[in-house]
């Protein structure tokens, strides 16, 4: 059965629609959509063998593509082919157009009527796609020649994404920014024009170009505010304070040697000034981005010009007189598509070298494997690069619900429902200060379900690592340890360890998925910078014999506040238990004596821990981790991307870190396969992924700097559900809010925060503490 359906606007063309039809019809179905004809042409369709939608009423071309579409949707296509019913596509090219589309899915592929130079097309209709293609092409940033043609493959994703609106010719130009906009890859294939076999084309070159041409002009006035922005910054940009710092020193140092003559030094000083502020300007006068400006600005300038001397030459008929052609001039001189794509960002489209790997994942953890397993599945070449052997331990054991949805989608909550981990309902709180306490149970009814896992990491990564690993075009290298990265153009060169011996190898992309490793920040791609007031250390073990509460809130994990940090309090399936504490990096740096040490001096000033762990047996080594809070500038990069604690990691008190680290993981995964299907991997390519990232983690981040001010204790452990408050902090403590946050979450987290700054204030009234007890 095929996959696309051909969509074939109509408005009196009986002389070619039937021919057209059922020269189609031997790629795949057809539908007409008849615009009001009175000429038979939906009869002679249907005789054919299309599929006739009449419209009620002329709606113009692109009323009858959007029916089309919507038609074509229903049916389930997942690409509608669109061509014109005057006979000026010939439909032996269809084939062309639909291979290109299986090569690159999910792009935006067009037939190019113009391989031949536009020899064949009428003069006024060229000159009227020259001056929209200009326009259309700095708009969207890409070469893209035949910006008007109808010959079209949509893929559904583009149709799902990218809703019409406009009319008549104009909703092609619509789709094509609009497509680009939204990060759609866009192909041109060459086919032949056959516009004398048919009727004359409908396009009118006054009428329509006029309505194609306002919405460009529309379209270009929102760019060119954003680029009087980007103007503004380079100029601003010798001003900045870290410019000027570093000016300041080299300044002086050229102006030291006039140092005695006043007038001198000034005048030194005036002129290296003058000097560095012309060199940062004419860096950017040469840069891509301003001489596409310069043309930009001089083909807008000359739009007034360009219709005067079409008016003026149509009105004294100037060419048939003279043979004088002053549009076409202007179109070529200045309208120059082929002037304007050298200097545009997505002007090529060069085939990416050999190489052995479309995707490295450095590390087989939780991110790494996620990341890995939808890659594979999206069809890449995909390697793990993993340095231990599995199972191995890991801290990081409690998960949220939210990740539930998402095991289902990587095919895993199964065989983990299966595996006889313990099951988490909820959490439960106690402050030794106040002795304030409280179980927060999660709640049914929302898009996760009311429950998740307390799991031993050695056991839960092997399984999300084997699963990975038997995805088809998944291949492991383990145990390997990547050594070093060159990035160039067409992707990494990457020196990797397996096996004792070194060896390098070429990937197309490299996600860092290494934790808090931070392999390429530690390679100087890029930086790691603490979270400033959460600079904490964790001291953990596991423990059997620890006693176990009754029901279903024996798998409940247990966080105990005390004077000097808190502790967590994991139980696992058998009987072992994990224990861990966090505490203030000023107290594990002035210590005495050995950590282990430290971390049973910890047990013992918190009371609960000391009481449920008198009869315990530690059967591991106590272990450490230290720089708990950080985030690793860049996390995307040309042909990069960071996922999972490699990009950030946060206080672990609210259990976030395996759940960010696979969600970022499924992130990342989406946001490459479209760089692929568009061959697109420069930085600003994923700068919609950085942004959901930091978004998905600023609730975590504002929950953990409160949490440890006693002002947000009292409200958090003696919680009132009113506004929907205790339902949006559940939300938080389920993982609720990483990928969206509801308008209603939303409104009662600040209603919530507010009573926290109330109570602030009353207890800074009262003379009581008001400051974080962890302070940086």
């Amino acid at each position: 059965m095929s996959d696309h359906v051909a969509v074939i606007p109509v408005f009196n063309e009986a002389p070619t629609i039937g021919y057209l039809v059922a020269r189609a019809a031997r790629h795949g179905p057809v539908i007409v959509v008849d615009d009001g004809s009175s000429d038979g042409g939906a009869d002679a369709a249907a005789a054919a063998g299309a599929a006739v939608l009449r419209l009620a009423g002329r709606r113009g071309k692109g009323g009858a593509l959007r029916a089309g579409f919507a038609e074509a949707l229903s049916r389930g296509a997942e690409r509608v082919l669109t061509l014109d019913g005057d006979g000026q596509h010939d439909p032996d090219d269809i084939p062309k157009l639909l291979a290109a589309s299986a090569a690159l899915p999910g792009a935006l592929v067009i037939g190019s009527r113009l391989a031949d130079g536009g020899a064949s097309m009428e003069p006024a209709r060229l000159k009227a796609m020259r001056v929209a293609g200009f326009f259309i092409n700095w708009l969207v940033g890409r070469a893209v020649a035949d910006t008007q043609s109808g010959f079209r493959v949509y893929p559904r994703k583009l149709l799902e994404a990218v809703r019409p609106r406009r009319g008549g010719f104009v909703l092609e130009s619509e789709m094509l920014l609009r497509a680009a906009a939204a990060g759609f890859a866009i192909r041109e294939v060459p086919v032949t024009l056959v516009l004398e076999a048919g009727r004359p084309s409908h396009f009118r070159p006054f009428h329509d170009g006029t309505a194609v041409a306002t919405y460009l002009i529309a379209c270009g006035i929102w760019r060119w505010v954003r680029d009087a922005g980007i103007v503004a910054a380079v100029l601003l940009r010798p001003f900045t304070p870290a410019r000027l710092k570093q000016r300041h020193r080299e300044m002086h140092r050229f102006a030291a040697p006039y140092r005695y003559n006043y007038g001198a030094y000034a005048m030194a000083m005036g002129a290296f000034i003058l000097d560095r502020i012309a060199q940062s300007w004419r860096g950017w006068w040469w840069d891509p981005r301003a001489r596409v400006m310069r043309r930009a600005a001089l083909a807008t300038a000359a739009l007034p010009v360009l219709a005067a001397v079409a008016a003026t030459q149509g009105a004294l008929r100037l060419r048939r007189r003279s043979g004088l052609d002053l549009v076409s001039l202007l179109v070529r001189r200045i309208f120059s598509q082929g002037l304007l794509a050298p200097s545009l960002p997505g002007a090529a489209w060069p085939e990416s070298p050999p190489a052995d790997y479309d995707v490295l994942v450095v590390g087989g953890g939780p991110a790494g494997s996620t990341a890995a397993t939808f890659l594979a599945r999206g069809g890449l070449r995909v390697a793990i690069a993993e340095r231990e052997v599995f199972p191995r331990f890991h801290v990081g054991e409690s998960l949220l619900p939210a990740m539930m949805p998402l095991l289902d989608r990587l095919g895993v909550r199964e065989r983990i429902e299966r595996h006889g981990f313990l099951i988490k309902y909820g959490a439960a709180f106690h402050d030794q200060e106040s002795d304030l306490e409280y179980r927060f149970y999660f709640r049914e009814g929302q898009p996760w379900p009311n429950y998740s896992y307390e799991v031993p990491r050695a056991e839960f990564d092997q399984i999300l690592f084997e699963h990975a690993a038997k995805e088809p075009g998944a291949s492991v290298l383990q145990p390997a340890t990547v050594e070093r990265v060159e990035f160039n153009a067409d992707g990494a060169t990457v020196g990797i360890r397996e096996g004792g011996e070194s060896r390098t190898l070429r990937a197309r992309f490299v996600v860092d998925a290494s934790g808090r490793d931070g392999f390429l920040a530690s390679r100087r791609v890029g930086r790691r910078a603490p979270i400033p007031g959460l600079g904490k250390v964790a001291l953990f073990a596991h423990y059997e014999g620890a006693p176990r509460w009754q029901g279903r809130d024996e798998g409940l994990i247990r966080l105990y506040i005390f004077e000097d940090g808190w502790f967590w309090w994991i139980p696992f399936a058998g009987g072992l238990t994990s224990v861990g504490c966090v505490l203030h990096a000023r107290t594990a740096r002035g210590r005495e004596g050995s950590l282990e040490a430290l971390y049973e001096e910890m047990i013992f000033r918190c009371r609960r821990v000391a009481e449920g762990l008198r009869e315990a047996r530690r059967v591991t080594p106590v272990r450490s981790a230290a720089n708990f809070s950080y985030r690793t500038h860049p996390v995307a990069g040309d042909r990069f991307l960071c996922v999972g604690d490699t990009l950030a990691f946060v206080d672990p008190i609210f259990s976030s870190g395996v759940y960010i680290a696979m969600q970022t993981g499924e992130m990342a995964a989406a946001e490459i396969l479209a760089a692929f299907a568009e061959d697109r991997f420069e930085t600003r390519r994923f700068n919609a992924y950085v942004r959901r990232v930091h978004r998905g983690l600023s609730p975590f981040v504002r929950f953990i700097r409160r949490y440890y001010e006693p002002a947000f204790l009292e409200v958090f452990l003696q919680p009132r559900d009113r506004l929907g408050t205790l339902d949006s902090v559940l939300g938080v403590l389920a993982g609720g809010v990483f990928l969206r946050m509801r308008l209603r979450m939303r409104g009662s987290l600040a209603v919530f925060f507010a009573i926290v700054r109330v109570n602030r204030w009353l207890r800074r009234w009262r003379g009581r503490p008001v400051e974080s007890r962890l302070e940086w």
